[in-house]
């Protein structure tokens, strides 16, 4: 328990400090052709005594982008964004119908009401399953056409333990504030765009070009700060997690169907690279399965 809380701590203060860091540097940048001189923003520092500089304005303006939506992460218009960011829609006919009809064995196993929960569909080449806040729960359609009932029973058993476990709240949290930080990444990819067909233009194109290469060095060390360092960071605590949701699923009786679903969602793991398994956010397959049969024939010699 307070392992996670302080892991919990870590990865909030890492992604605050990362996603303050791309935030402030837009507001510095407007604050250089446009001075912020908001009312409400001025009336709050006096309030709170804070010196009227530049600097502090920005420092202010940049922690208020981030906390203050922060406040509404578990809102379901939050949720709600974030599953359309990600590509989630609500499954149709078949999809619908054999995608409900997994979730139904899962919650009956469970004991949970159905109706809280809800199901998206990814068009995406990949076979995946994720959730994301603290009801909702995606597969991508080549999973959902390619595992049978029973595998897709025990993938949705295992994102159900993420939620169960609490371990996507923190996530939608950390989500919620990156967001802003994507945001500024998207701005500043668009003047890049902008600068770049300006660089066409006789005389002022030597002077757009640098400019453009000033915002894609800006964006490169902006993507490497938001994926890496907190990446390598969280990539062992959720090892530990994927530990738990996999229990949770043997728990409530689909061990041996995960136990299936893993076998057939993830075959390519084995053509994976050393780098690409050391840097993946899951533990290896192999072991996965290995804990999951040795619960399941626990569990078999108990009844």
């Amino acid at each position: 328990m307070l392992y996670n809380i302080l892991r919990d701590i870590i990865v909030f203060s890492l992604t605050f400090i990362v996603n303050f860091l791309i935030v402030s540097t837009f507001w510095g940048l407007v604050e250089m052709f446009s001075p912020i001189r908001w009312q409400w923003l001025l009336k709050g520092m006096r309030y709170f005594s804070i010196p009227m500089t530049e600097t502090n304005i920005i420092i202010v303006l940049s922690t208020l982008t981030l906390l203050v939506p922060c406040l509404l992460y578990r809102t379901w218009i939050m949720q709600r964004y974030l599953c359309w960011s990600l590509n989630c829609q609500k499954p149709k006919g078949q999809d619908a119908e054999r995608l409900n009809r997994a979730m139904s064995v899962v919650c009956q196993k469970a004991g949970l009401d159905m109706s809280n929960y809800n199901l998206y569909v990814c068009n995406t080449k990949v076979l995946n399953a994720f959730a994301v806040g603290n009801n909702n729960i995606a597969v991508t359609l080549p999973l959902l056409n390619s595992l049978d009932l029973s595998e897709i029973s025990g993938i949705l058993a295992h994102e159900l333990g993420h939620i169960q476990n609490r371990d996507t709240n923190m996530a939608l949290l950390n989500s919620t504030m990156s967001s802003f930080g994507n945001l500024v990444v998207r701005i500043y990819s668009f003047i890049t765009l902008a600068l770049q067909i300006l660089s066409f233009i006789p005389i002022i194109g030597w002077f757009t070009a640098i400019i453009s290469w000033f915002f894609v060095i800006q964006i490169w060390l902006f993507q490497f700060l938001m994926k890496l360092p907190l990446h390598i960071i969280t990539m062992f605590s959720s090892r530990q997690d994927e530990f738990e949701a996999d229990l949770y699923a043997c728990k409530i009786g689909l061990g041996v169907n995960l136990y299936n679903g893993l076998i057939s969602i993830t075959g390519g793991e084995a053509r994976m690279g050393f780098a690409a398994r050391l840097l993946s956010s899951h533990p290896a397959t192999k072991q996965r399965l290995e804990r999951i049969k040795n619960y399941v024939q626990k569990q078999e010699g108990l009844a």
